[in-house]
């Protein structure tokens, strides 16, 4: 599959993800989805953090205020996807176990609770994306925490590999564990 590119397959890939981890998650025990803490994330911190992710990014796309970016040029998929990887592995843990402790699991939330928070917010973020123009997409600018400023289309492509990392990581960690036949 070729890489995501203008709007409407950039818009298509969050679609594509948002089904992925919802299908992913709906099979999830509240057991399973909510064992871990702040400091070891359980399946349910990556879902609320996807979710608190797309609520922040979706509000700056609508506040109608974000600043033009200077080169108004917008790397591609695989390029934003290294510079994920590399501002990833750059970051001391401690900053990154420091900046994860701000995800919060509603107490008493249920998987479809935090499944359904997930799919408003996506849902959200996609309508706001699509009323921007192709032009604009690469004209405006997002900062984002680790890898600084980016368009407006290489965060949303951000996105695209955001949650394609936080999928992979439950998915490993869930299959790497034994099988508990326990009540």
């Amino acid at each position: 599959m070729a890489h995501p590119l203008s709007q409407l397959e950039i818009l298509a890939a969050l679609e594509s993800n948002a089904q992925s981890i919802v299908a992913f998650f709906s099979t999830l025990s509240d057991r399973v989805a909510f064992d871990g803490d702040a400091d070891h994330w359980g399946p349910a911190h990556h879902l609320v953090h996807l979710t608190q992710a797309s609520v922040s990014a979706e509000r700056a796309l609508r506040s109608g205020t974000l600043p033009l970016h200077p080169s108004a040029r917008s790397r591609t998929y695989a390029d934003v996807r290294d510079a994920a990887a590399a501002a990833l592995s750059g970051t001391p843990r401690d900053r990154l176990l420091e900046m994860g402790r701000t995800v919060v699991v509603p107490s008493g939330a249920r998987v479809a609770d935090i499944t359904n928070a997930f799919v408003i917010a996506g849902a959200a973020l996609r309508a706001t994306a699509s009323t921007w123009t192709e032009d604009a997409l690469d004209r405006h600018a997002l900062t984002h925490p680790l890898m600084g400023e980016l368009t407006v289309r290489e965060m949303l492509l951000f996105f695209i590999v955001h949650e394609r990392h936080h999928l992979k990581i439950v998915r490993t960690r869930l299959a790497s564990q034994p099988v508990n036949e326990g009540p």
